[in-house]
């Protein structure tokens, strides 16, 4: 789909997104959620951002084989979030992989297809949560053979990919042979671009290194979870750890729709029915956490991802040339 294409799909999505999250909404019943609001739970929120940040940090160092620092990876991986908060089409991935690629440590195809690894163990936390969370969820019977298929999904492709790791010459021929079909195209060159994407699963090969980036994925997710449901007490002070991962879950999973820059919109309509429907919180109030939610890893998030520039001496503008 042509980039225009895709960008005004997005933001007519977060447009229509961002009109049923307010849809009914009264503003002073807002006010009056947010001046209640215990912002004391703002600490232990941001740290389990941080630390949310510090566990994918952790993880993608071992994918890519420990030979980036961990400190680098965590400001790298800022930049990522930093590039997807402002820029469209959700180009922090590709953007990690061409900062970290840079002094040719680790290849830029290498680096992303680690993101691809990525993106599969988080879909695979969300199901495990999701599984573990919907018998207490009220209403949820209807999301449970969406779980299934988006497990068997993530399962699936866990799979595929662990088996491209152990036998990355069948690879590279099936790549090869799809490449001989398709008309006008440089065979070799686009084969030499492919075959960087497969060392990248080297990792997987590891049972050892496998468990470990399983364990990396549990203290992620459980650090998230932490940071929603501090927000959540701060401004529903009786809210359950089990409205905190269902939220989680649905937000995860609500993610792949397309969106503008920083998913506003689809995160608050997410968050708001995600609270209303299953556990009864008012629409004022859900909204409220939403916008709190959003805004405070946004905000935190592009000041981190700043950082993150400054300390890899980059701009904003260089990333957004190599990316777009």
């Amino acid at each position: 789909m042509d980039r225009r294409w895709r960008l005004g799909l997005g933001l007519a999505v977060s447009a229509a997104a961002l009109l049923l999250a307010l849809r009914g909404i009264e503003l002073h019943r807002v006010a009056a959620t947010l001046a209640q609001g215990d912002y004391l739970y703002l600490v232990p929120a941001g740290l389990g951002l941080v630390g949310y940040l510090c566990a994918r940090a952790a993880r993608w160092r071992l994918l890519l084989e420990n030979r980036v620092s961990l400190s680098r990876c965590f400001w790298i991986t800022n930049i990522g979030y930093l590039v997807s908060n402002i820029l469209p089409f959700r180009l922090g991935d590709p953007a990690r992989a061409v900062v970290v690629g840079r002094d040719e440590t680790v290849s830029t195809a290498a680096a992303l297809s680690t993101v691809v690894v990525e993106r599969v163990l988080d879909m695979l936390a969300v199901v495990l949560l999701l599984a573990m969370v919907l018998p207490f969820v009220a209403g949820s019977g209807d999301a449970v053979p969406f779980g299934l298929a988006a497990g068997g999904a993530a399962v699936a492709a866990l799979v595929v990919l662990a088996f491209l790791a152990w036998r990355p010459d069948w690879g590279r021929r099936a790549i090869r042979r799809a490449l001989g079909v398709v008309p006008g195209v440089d065979r070799e060159r686009w084969a030499r671009s492919l075959d960087g994407l497969l060392d990248g699963l080297a990792p997987l090969r590891s049972p050892r290194l496998g468990m470990r980036l399983l364990l990396w994925s549990a203290v992620a997710w459980g650090t998230v979870v932490g940071f929603y449901w501090a927000l959540l007490r701060a401004f529903w002070p009786t809210a359950p750890l089990t409205a905190a991962v269902f939220l989680v879950c649905v937000v995860g999973l609500g993610m792949a729709v397309p969106s503008s820059p920083g998913a506003v919109g689809v995160f608050h309509a997410i968050a708001r029915y995600g609270l209303t429907v299953p556990f009864g919180v008012p629409p004022e109030q859900a909204v409220t956490v939403a916008f709190a939610m959003h805004g405070f890893q946004y905000l935190l998030g592009c000041a981190l991802g700043l950082v993150g520039l400054g300390v890899e001496g980059l701009s904003l503008a260089w990333v957004s040339r190599k990316v777009a």
